[in-house]
């Protein structure tokens, strides 16, 4: 085997790279000790507001329309506030957008997020010092 090359049957793993050690969070939100949303919830909501339809944005994350709905109608109940409006369908093809709740969840979530990476960013150079940004060493 060649170095830097996975074995035969092997995937790397998705979003890694070659290259320096680097930090990589993943967060979710929770109510009450419950999951309430993650990345790709979050990445729902955001679809649903450009796209207008839950089935494109479940489409768009990977998700199916059934999946995106009950996670949907579960942060409605759990928040007990809705955070997305639909119209039926018809001739007039029927829609779906935030409400103002939904937005500002979206937004805490993204606020959060990326106050959580500053915080691991820090943490990890710290951790490591400067050994993390050379990359691997040239000698043999």
């Amino acid at each position: 085997m060649t170095r830097g090359r996975l074995a035969p049957g092997r995937a790397r793993a998705r979003g890694t790279r070659r290259g320096p050690l680097a930090p990589q969070v993943k967060g979710w939100l929770t109510w009450k000790g419950d999951f309430l949303l993650g990345p790709r919830y979050v990445r729902l909501l955001e679809g649903i507001e450009e796209l207008g339809t839950i089935r494109a944005a479940a489409s768009r994350v990977g998700l199916s329309y059934r999946t995106c709905l009950t996670r949907i109608r579960r942060v409605e109940d759990t928040r007990g506030q809705t955070i997305v409006e639909t119209a039926r369908g018809g001739a007039a093809r029927g829609g779906a957008r935030l409400t103002a709740p939904g937005r500002e969840l979206v937004r805490v979530y993204h606020a959060w997020r990326a106050a959580l990476a500053a915080a691991s960013d820090a943490a990890f150079a710290r951790a490591v010092g400067d050994r993390a940004t050379r990359g691997p060493s040239r000698r043999r």
